[in-house]
């Protein structure tokens, strides 16, 4: 049996997977995760628009019609195991499964009626005793939706809280740089993460690093801490008065925050950064950085 668990957590939904589980695909609401490059689960999901009861088996003849358009594979009606059923109780359930000479999977379709999300989750290969306890723990712990506002982000090796109201708008995940940006209204926010640190400061501190960074390039920095670390942190703004209003017409952003810090110990290097066309809430971008780390 698996005893070691890590915490994904990516666009509204969480869940706890096997730790030497890897994220294979990413997608803004897809997920494929493989064990040893061998493909595992996979996970979509989205807020859907329901007139009445919502409909599992509409849902199992769309991904039938699907899966037969791609592959040739025939989906199935599948009844839940009680096992499974007393996994997700919170929320309206149907199975399904299909198999090919290549491959099988079993999975089920979720709706929850708090939030209006439906999600799929289907797992591949053998249905042994220790895959299933494996299965059930990733199920017992799918959450959907924040009970205080909040959204937990933890993917790879970062992990971050942030408010519901930010809208996920782009990422990028290469070997060494990692990037999220989200929007909230009239204001972008953007978390970076970079390693390893000590190479890439190769004797320089923050403040040199970041005039090689093109988003971070403008402003003075001036020494900051946060977390006992060392951190870099500054802003630009049009002003007052008639300069403010001005800018307020202008089609870039006028307002801006960054701060950039050193995680010695992971060897990352991490920062936020905002704009906007108005002033930005400057303690919430301080609260993001104190709940954002590197595991």
């Amino acid at each position: 049996m698996t005893t070691n668990w890590k915490q994904l957590a990516w666009n509204g939904i969480r869940f706890k997977i096997p730790a030497d589980w890897e994220v294979g695909q990413i997608g803004a609401r897809h997920l494929i995760f493989e064990d040893e490059a061998v493909p595992v689960m996979e996970i979509k999901w989205g807020v859907v628009v329901v007139k009445g009861t919502f409909s599992h088996r509409t849902h199992l003849k769309r991904l039938a019609a699907l899966q037969s358009r791609r592959s040739k594979i025939s989906v199935a009606e599948w009844i839940l195991p009680p096992h499974w059923e007393e996994s997700l109780i919170n929320f309206k359930t149907g199975g399904f499964l299909w198999q090919s000479p290549e491959a099988s999977a079993r999975g089920a379709i979720l709706f929850c009626a708090v939030c209006r999300t439906a999600s799929l989750i289907q797992f591949f290969g053998d249905s042994s005793v220790e895959r299933e306890k494996i299965i059930l723990t990733v199920l017992k712990s799918f959450r959907d939706h924040s009970q205080d506002g909040w959204l937990l982000w933890s993917i790879f090796d970062i992990r971050a809280t942030l408010p519901q109201s930010m809208q996920l708008v782009r990422f990028r995940f290469e070997a060494g740089k990692f990037e999220l940006g989200f929007k909230s209204g009239r204001h972008n926010i953007h978390l970076h993460r970079w390693a390893p640190a000590a190479a890439l400061l190769g004797g320089r501190d923050l403040h040199a690093f970041s005039r090689t960074i093109p988003e971070f390039a403008e402003g003075h920095p001036q020494p900051a801490g946060i977390n006992d670390c060392e951190a870099v942190e500054w802003s630009i703004s049009p002003g007052s008065g008639w300069r403010r209003k001005i800018f307020r017409f202008k089609l870039n952003p006028s307002f801006y925050w960054f701060r950039l810090w050193c995680l010695e110990k992971q060897n990352r290097i991490l920062a936020v950064r905002a704009e906007g066309k108005s002033p930005l809430d400057i303690q919430l971008l301080k609260q993001i950085c104190e709940d954002y780390e590197s595991l």
